[in-house]
């Protein structure tokens, strides 16, 4: 169990977004049918990875992680698994990724790689940087989305690149004003951004991309070939304002946590769910 969780499946849904592109291009059933198994692939070589990633962020934070309040629960920090464990599932993890997306093609094979280049810089750089470690995560769940869309050869809307970036952005602002609350003073031992982090100024810029999320979403809507989209703006709203809440008034802000327990979101996210699947099968009537 220790093992497993040492691979963070929880935040394998991230990898989601690799199925966006196939959602939103299918001209029709068939074709998506068609076109899921290598959207499957690449979720599961992006998902391996990015548990290869996590291994060696936590060997390479163990010490720092030994002294941090929920850190200190994981399986390496507690010692369930050893450091040469650590190393053989990630090694393990990482060459299985390799394989799976040699079967997708060059193109796949490097975002894969400039996605593992982006998550290594940040782990040993980047996270200790101002705004550069949250434009970072977000550069990451925009890859997400071209290599999706590479696995099946579709051309992504700018506007839906867009949202996907703003709105990694204003998840990963609320994670970090989490970090801030909890962590208080000792912040800075934990992650070296966080000394220049403050409360007001995280919600300023949590506001500013919440914003921008919810016009370049609504612009996608409209201008975009699924035009009955434009009803989920409301759900999105709702969804935008929850984690808000989540953040502000339940002093909350994991992503990969809060996200999957909150009744609200996980109801957000199935109307979300159904009023896509109402809009495509809607539009071949």
């Amino acid at each position: 169990m220790a093992y497993l969780k040492i691979l963070r499946p929880k935040q394998w849904v991230k990898n989601l977004l690799l199925f966006v592109p196939l959602v939103f291009a299918a001209p029709s059933l068939e074709w998506l049918v068609a076109n899921l198994p290598r959207v499957v692939i690449a979720f599961v070589s992006f998902s391996l990875l990015a548990s290869a990633v996590y291994v060696f962020n936590d060997i390479h934070d163990l010490e720092r992680d030994k002294l941090h309040p929920v850190k200190r629960k994981r399986p390496l920090p507690s010692g369930q698994v050893s450091v040469v464990g650590a190393i053989v599932l990630g090694l393990l993890s990482a060459v299985g990724s390799l394989l799976l997306g040699l079967r997708l093609g060059p193109t796949f094979l490097a975002v894969l790689a400039l996605y593992a280049l982006n998550n290594l810089l940040y782990s040993l750089v980047l996270k200790n940087w101002q705004l550069l470690d949250i434009f970072s995560i977000a550069f990451g769940f925009v890859l997400r989305v071209f290599a999706g869309a590479q696995a099946i050869d579709v051309p992504v809307s700018t506007y839906l690149f867009l949202t996907v970036f703003f709105l990694a952005l204003f998840l990963a602002i609320g994670k970090r004003r989490y970090e801030v609350l909890l962590l208080g003073d000792e912040g800075s031992n934990h992650r070296s951004s966080l000394r220049h982090y403050s409360v007001y100024y995280l919600d300023q810029i949590m506001n500013i991309s919440a914003t921008l999320t919810l016009v370049v979403y609504t612009l996608y809507t409209l201008e975009g070939s699924h035009p009955m989209l434009v009803l989920t703006v409301p759900v999105v709203v709702f969804g935008l304002f929850r984690y808000y809440h989540i953040t502000h008034n339940l002093q909350k802000g994991e992503p990969s946590d809060d996200l999957l327990s909150d009744p609200f979101i996980l109801a957000s996210a199935a109307l979300y769910g159904l009023l896509v699947l109402s809009t495509f099968l809607l539009r071949r009537l």
